[in-house]
C-alpha cells in the first residue's frame, strides 16, 4: 500500500463508497495460484465476489487487516472471534 496523506486517503474513502459497488460478505472462500490469490466473497452461501491478487498485496492486505482487528480489540477492549472460533460454540466437548 502505498502512504498517502491523511486528505488523500479520505478522499480515495469518500470517492470508493460514492462510486465503486460496496459488497458484504458473511463468508469466504480462498485459494492459491502459481500468480495470484483469490478470494470469492459469499453472503449466506452464495457467491457475490470475487476477488484477484498478487501474492504480494494478499499478503500485505492481510496484515492490514489483522492491523485493523487488532486496533478494534484494543479500543473496544472486546476480542473479536474467528469464524473457525464462532463455530466451535454449536461443537459438543
Amino acid at each position: 500500500m502505498v502512504e498517502q496523506s491523511s486528505d488523500s486517503l479520505q478522499e480515495v474513502i469518500k470517492n470508493a463508497f460514492e462510486k465503486s459497488p460496496v459488497i458484504y460478505a458473511n463468508g469466504f472462500v480462498n485459494g492459491l495460484g502459481t500468480a495470484d490469490v483469490y478470494v470469492v466473497l459469499q453472503l449466506n452461501s452464495q457467491n457475490v465476489a470475487v476477488l484477484n491478487m498478487s501474492h504480494s498485496m494478499a499478503k500485505t492486505l492481510a496484515q492490514s487487516l489483522i492491523d485493523q482487528v487488532s486496533r478494534y480489540e484494543e479500543l473496544t477492549g472486546q476480542r473479536v472471534p474467528t469464524l473457525q472460533e464462532l463455530g466451535r460454540f454449536g461443537e459438543k466437548p
